[in-house]
């Protein structure tokens, strides 16, 4: 059944001193180490951020990027980002026009609604808060289709169709690679196709995470053409890209919408202009360069997640069926026998807090079940002192 959700939901109960009030409040994002550090009176530099998915096994890999390129100060942006989009075309295999350059994906999230408009939105699964946040900043109606973070790119049931009257103006989003839901689509052109023979108007593919799927035979079928050409339906397809995650240059906002070149005509002419900045459409090419390098750091972060993970399950924090591998991260459910104390995510992450150890409590994403914890999947060294804090979480709730 679908499932709506709009705010926080907490388990009934917490336990005494669980959740201290000095504890800084779990925001709309995973991340937000600056207002953390300030509110705890530290550092940035003195949390280990574990809540933004980054690929943390490639920071030097960004880092020495960053300190090659010279910031372009002298001259207004190219509001088309001609350079970047001429690059992106050749790697996408389509044409420029087909491609819109933006302020991060998050930019282009709430363009694309305030300029679709449509009817209602509907979420396959728990997924970027953003959505939902747009949606209620614009009066869009939302759904989320499934509640169970596994089940939510599975073939859409047939009682998920859209009201026939408004069909056409209906927009269908989904994640793959997911986040929070830690899956991707085994056959994501036949997920898509069978939204469209749903009737939904246009789907939005959220791939943000594609690039981890680097070497699995899933990656062929999350590009926009392989999407496009699946949708042998009238319905608009739009892909949209991050460079944050792969690349690990949260602070750096690009992303891009491939699409109908006339629709992104459209958005472009509703955006102020300048929205990317020079510097962030050269690293964009110079990331592009660099991508293979990158891939080649994949091995290293699946050992350090699976490592995550092993050391997670032996803390007993966690319900073993419930322990979730995704891109660079894991999203897991509490024990059973902690959530019937009343032991709630936000009190987990409040007390790893203490620790100066940062993850992202999902109860306040929309339509995720209470309980689940993200982590960032981080090198050996950090994510020892990740399982090293989750290990002193559980041993102070066992006293």
């Amino acid at each position: 059944m679908p499932v709506r959700e709009s705010a926080p939901r907490r388990a009934p109960g917490h336990k005494p001193d669980a959740s201290p009030a000095t504890s800084p409040a779990q925001g709309a994002h995973g991340g937000e180490v600056y207002r953390v550090a300030r509110e705890l009176g530290v550092a940035p530099e003195a949390i280990l951020d574990c809540g933004s998915n980054g690929f943390a096994q490639a920071e030097d890999l960004t880092r020495d990027l960053v300190a090659s390129v010279p910031y372009p100060f002298e001259h207004y942006p190219d509001p088309d980002s001609t350079a970047l989009r001429q690059r992106l075309a050749l790697d996408e295999g389509v044409s420029p026009d087909q491609l819109l350059v933006g302020n991060g994906s998050s930019e282009l999230i709430w363009l694309a609604l305030r300029v679709l408009r449509p009817t209602r939105v509907t979420l396959l699964g728990p997924t970027f808060s953003e959505y939902v946040r747009a949606c209620d900043a614009h009066g869009i109606p939302w759904r989320v289709l499934h509640s169970a973070p596994v089940g939510a790119l599975e073939t859409p049931p047939a009682a998920s169709a859209p009201p026939p009257g408004d069909a056409r103006r209906e927009l269908a989003v989904l994640c793959s690679p997911g986040n929070p839901c830690a899956i991707a689509a085994p056959d994501l052109p036949a997920l898509v196709a069978a939204l469209a023979r749903q009737g939904y108007g246009t789907v939005l593919v959220d791939l943000t995470y594609r690039d981890f799927l680097w070497g699995t035979p899933e990656y062929a079928g999350h590009h926009w053409q392989a999407l496009t050409t699946a949708c042998t339906f009238e319905t608009t397809v739009l892909g949209l890209h991050s460079f944050t995650k792969f690349f690990h240059c949260t602070g750096i906002r690009l992303g891009y919408l491939a699409g109908p070149g006339p629709l992104l005509a459209r958005l472009h002419a509703a955006r102020p202009p300048w929205m990317v900045s020079p510097y962030a459409e050269a690293m964009g090419q110079r990331f592009l360069d660099a991508r293979p390098t990158y891939r080649d750091r994949l091995p290293t972060l699946h050992i350090d997640r699976t490592t995550l993970l092993r050391a997670a399950r032996a803390t007993g924090l966690f319900d073993p069926g419930a322990m979730l591998e995704g891109a660079s991260f894991l999203t897991c459910r509490l024990h059973p026998r902690l959530l019937a104390q009343g032991v709630t995510s936000g009190s987990v992450r409040a007390q790893l807090l203490r620790h100066h150890v940062l993850v992202r409590a999902c109860d306040n994403i929309p339509g995720m079940p209470a309980g689940y914890l993200r982590m960032q999947a981080r090198p050996a060294q950090e994510g020892e002192r990740l399982a090293e804090a989750l290990r002193q979480v559980a041993r102070s709730l066992d006293a």
